[in-house]
């Protein structure tokens, strides 16, 4: 998690990785050399979104997707999925 509108160390990392301040959400997975393992995405807004690309880094790293993570997955993927809130005192 960088910062992308603070001086010092965080903005360093933005223009190590040519990213601009003021930008949207960009979600980045690099390797120990900080080579993107996944193309950059930005607009990265919601949990189905963030999941999804949890899940595409593991498989890409040929790493096991734990099943709590795939059932967060089926379950912020689908279309059908409803969003109901509720409030009491």
């Amino acid at each position: 998690m960088i910062r992308n509108n603070v001086e010092g160390y965080e903005k360093g990392v933005l223009e190590r990785f040519d990213e601009p301040t003021w930008n949207n959400p960009v979600m980045r997975f690099v390797d120990g050399q900080g080579k993107d393992i996944l193309p950059r995405k930005d607009r990265v807004w919601d949990l189905g979104d963030v999941t999804s690309r949890v899940v595409q880094v593991l498989e890409a790293a040929q790493q096991p997707v734990p099943a709590w993570l795939s059932t967060l997955w089926d379950e912020t993927s689908s279309e059908e999925v409803q969003v109901a809130s509720f409030a009491m005192y």
